[in-house]
């Protein structure tokens, strides 16, 4: 028996910073505490603030979710993570390490290489965890994208996923983004849109009315809830800190926020215990107590714009001042005098000199997680000495002190020079100790913030709909995939009707997923006659998960039916098949072969999902062979139509349900 894979339920958004990674972290608690093992899931992510994990290197939004659901962190659960070095390059890290080769391979090229680990790293999380609350990427309506999408619909068809699409009201236009983006997929890929949320919203959910009711009416994907403007101090992804609860008490703390500043999500209890923001002029550090200079994924970049914006002038004068520096990774190098790069990682560039620190860097690029006590300290510093901090490295390169700089870690792992501090350890700010000991108290957490995120969705989303959805129970009668009037439990046959190259083999192949996800079984009736027919079996194959089972049967449905080991069976399709029995056994072979199709699916209590051509709207055929073929398939429409609890007929990639 085919091993049961956890569902899928997956998060997909309208637009760019709609809320889809903060809704995935929400719902991996809310699961979570449901008592279900869940596990995060995003195909791939572009993002220059990444966390070590099991395996290497993923995605802190990922990070941030595993933690939620309450599971390890590991690198499957984002496999392919882009950290954009220039506004057209990224590094590429593949399940969790860096690959020089791909990071070099034009993007058009990528998806043949990356879609198998993807593929795999989802299978291999679904049979480990009972359920997977996936996250897509931008929109799944970029068209333009579509050929080498490997993180939206191509998740979503792979698992059977559940989506709920995502809008940002904020902005505005939130009923046209969701009805523009579902207008936009394919037919199948809309049967896996069961539910709409409105994110981000302000003021009176009461004035949105008619609105849900009549988007419902236009798609048949009903609305699920409304989210307020959640204020919290997670970080987001795309720019963290920004418009979060910050503190009104505390010093005031000034990220400079160069040209690809990575990591920035570290320091989001700053956000809770000081007075906290990301900078980008001159000016805005004039009344700050505390300069920070955060991870760059480019250095050289970020040392010319230090100079060029005279920024790197007003972080010497802060310096000077006597107040304190922080520069950490990326931002430990640009406070030295100096990076060298002779095997051209990222170019050379010179520092503040701050520190008498000279950087080499290396291709070799460092991912660990580390242990480290400070040595002793001075100024604002001095409260570390001593204390042991737990954090992680990713950086290329190693760094060498001289003159008044001396080691403030072992293993130059941190330099110090009177109130300038650099370390190459992420998450200093994130330990507890750290934070009692530079601000007098530590923040609140993380547990608090998933809490309250998850108690947010209990108390504005429908979650006993979504619970249904997730698990694949049976949903309410309006949901996507599923008919008006449907039988509890799912309909027992369905009649997927309609012209040729109407879409209606892929409303049954979404329906099928709906139903069963990857234990589907798949009945094909083709025969590979000549080329292109063959070409076009490999084709439809390539469309189908690959799990499901194939079973290539031209003539007898019958014994396909009773040999499938799935409780849901498609078979496509019914034309080919009186084709076939015409040509060998003439009339009486058609009617023999679907009544005894029909006799089997009624023995076997499975779901069969049917796919036909409607040939009787054309002009008469000329051929008397062509017009008993007609007429055979128009009665044995009829009688399968007789007998099914469902007939849809697709026009135009659109579903019309028959009466």
């Amino acid at each position: 028996m085919a091993r049961r894979l956890a569902p899928v339920l997956m998060v997909q958004g309208t637009t760019s910073g709609a809320g889809k990674s903060l809704l995935v972290t929400a719902l991996a608690r809310w699961f979570a505490r449901r008592g279900l093992r869940v596990a995060p899931f995003k195909a791939q992510n572009m993002s220059n603030h990444a966390r070590v994990a099991a395996g290497g290197e993923m995605g802190s939004a990922q990070y941030l979710q595993a933690r939620a659901a309450g599971a390890v962190p590991e690198v499957r659960m984002n496999p392919v993570l882009l950290k954009p070095e220039a506004d057209t390059r990224s590094q590429v890290v593949v399940l969790g390490r860096y690959d020089p080769g791909l990071s070099r391979t034009p993007w058009t090229e990528r998806k043949s290489r990356l879609w198998p680990l993807v593929r795999e790293s989802l299978r291999a999380l679904r049979e480990e965890y009972e359920l997977i609350v996936a996250e897509g990427a931008g929109s799944p309506a970029e068209v333009n994208l579509r050929a080498g999408d490997i993180v939206n619909m191509a998740v979503a068809r792979e698992a059977g996923a559940a989506v709920l699409l995502v809008a940002d009201i904020d902005r505005g236009g939130a009923f046209a983004h969701l009805w523009g983006t579902w207008s936009l997929l394919a037919p199948e890929e809309r049967a896996l849109v069961r539910g709409f949320v409105l994110n981000k919203f302000r003021g009176d959910a009461g004035l949105l009315a008619p609105a849900p009711d009549l988007l419902e009416r236009w798609t048949g994907v009903p609305t699920l809830g409304v989210l307020p403007y959640l204020r919290h101090h997670l970080p987001d992804e795309d720019a963290p800190l920004l418009g979060h609860a910050a503190s009104a008490e505390g010093p005031r703390v000034a990220i400079v926020a160069y040209p690809y500043a990575s990591n920035l999500d570290e320091f989001w209890p700053l956000a809770e215990l000081a007075r906290v923001e990301l900078v980008r002029e001159p000016a805005a550090l004039a009344d700050a107590e505390l300069v920070v200079l955060p991870g760059s994924k480019h250095v050289a970049a970020s040392a010319a714009w230090l100079a060029s914006s005279g920024m790197g002038r007003a972080v010497k004068e802060h310096a000077e001042s006597g107040k304190p520096v922080l520069g950490v990774c990326g931002g430990l190098q640009l406070l030295g005098r100096e990076v060298q790069d002779p095997e051209g990682v990222e170019g050379a560039a010179e520092g503040l000199g701050l520190l008498e620190l000279e950087t080499t860097m290396d291709p070799q690029k460092t991912v660990r997680r580390t242990r480290a006590r400070f040595a002793a300290l001075e100024g604002f510093w001095a409260p570390l000495a001593g204390l042991e901090v737990a954090g992680y490295e990713i950086h290329h390169g190693h760094s060498r002190a001289g003159g008044a700089t001396r080691e403030a870690m072992a293993g130059g792992l941190a330099f110090a020079r009177g109130n300038v501090l650099g370390v190459y350890l992420h998450g200093l700010f994130e330990d507890p100790a750290v934070q009692r000991a530079l601000f007098g108290r530590a923040a609140a957490g993380l547990e608090a913030e998933f809490e309250r995120l998850a108690d947010a969705l209990e108390a504005h989303l429908d979650m006993d709909r979504i619970e249904a959805l997730a698990l694949g129970e049976s949903a309410p009668a309006k949901a996507a995939g599923t008919a008006p009037g449907e039988p509890p439990g799912g309909p027992r046959l369905v009649l997927y009707l309609g012209g040729a190259r109407a879409g209606k083999s892929a409303a049954a192949l979404a329906r099928a997923r709906a139903l069963g996800g990857e234990a589907v079984s798949f009945v094909a009736t083709a025969e590979a006659g000549d080329e292109e027919m063959a070409a076009r079996a490999a084709a439809h194959r390539a469309e189908r998960p690959a799990a499901w089972e194939t079973i290539e049967e031209p003539r007898d449905a019958a014994a396909a039916l009773a040999r499938a080991r799935h409780d849901v069976v498609v078979l496509d399709c019914l034309t080919l098949l009186v084709s076939n029995l015409l040509l060998d056994g003439g009339e009486a072979a058609v009617r023999e072969g679907v009544e005894a199709l029909l006799a089997a699916w009624r023995e076997s209590g499975k779901t069969l999902i049917v796919v036909s051509n409607e040939v009787g709207m054309g002009i008469v055929p000329t051929v008397a062979l062509a017009r008993r073929y007609r007429d055979l398939l128009g009665w044995t429409n009829r009688t399968v139509a007789a007998a099914a609890d469902e007939v849809r007929l697709v026009v135009a990639g659109r579903e019309l349900p028959l009466g």
